[in-house]
């Protein structure tokens, strides 16, 4: 049988607490959140570390695949720009944890999903937008985003699956 998906493995995040020597924790207590906040920010699913880390993962051919990795959806209903939970019509193929995804010109990221909701959401965030320009194919464009409200039906972009479809 195939087996879709990632396979799970231990991230540096979860086990940052039992690395830090006593020392460091008596000293600096708030050294474990910033550097458990620094891990997230580079394992998040199509990450910098994620890669690097699974790029065994990224070349299987049937992770590739729309049920594992998709590129888009569709916004439910309307949102404000306050909203903090979006409704689409399926968040299948998206990050679980802290994914970007763009409505419009808005770059929004998430802390966490369900099968049609993302929750825990930042709004105009800031990202990498696309990996190509069409004068310069090897630009990396990068935008800063405002908050807005978006009408429902609106598509909703994957930016986390950006790199694979240049692969």
């Amino acid at each position: 049988m195939i087996q879709t998906g990632f396979e799970q493995r231990v991230k540096v995040q979860q086990i940052i607490d039992s690395q830090l020597p006593e020392f460091l924790r008596a000293e600096s207590p708030k050294s474990i959140d910033f550097l458990k906040q620094y891990y997230i920010s580079q394992e998040f699913q199509s990450g910098p570390s994620d890669i690097a880390e699974n790029l065994d993962q990224y070349l299987k051919i049937d992770n590739l695949t729309p049920e594992v990795i998709s590129g888009k959806t569709t916004l439910y209903s309307g949102i404000s720009s306050t909203a903090e939970d979006i409704q689409v019509y399926s968040t299948k193929g998206f990050p679980n944890e802290y994914g970007l995804f763009r409505i419009g010109d808005e770059i929004i990221t998430y802390t966490g999903l369900t099968t049609n909701t993302f929750t825990g959401c930042v709004r105009g965030f800031s990202g990498i937008q696309t990996y190509r320009t069409d004068l310069n194919s090897e630009e990396l464009v990068f935008n800063d985003s405002s908050r807005a409200a978006h009408s429902g039906g609106t598509e909703v972009e994957n930016l986390s699956a950006l790199l694979t479809r240049i692969l």
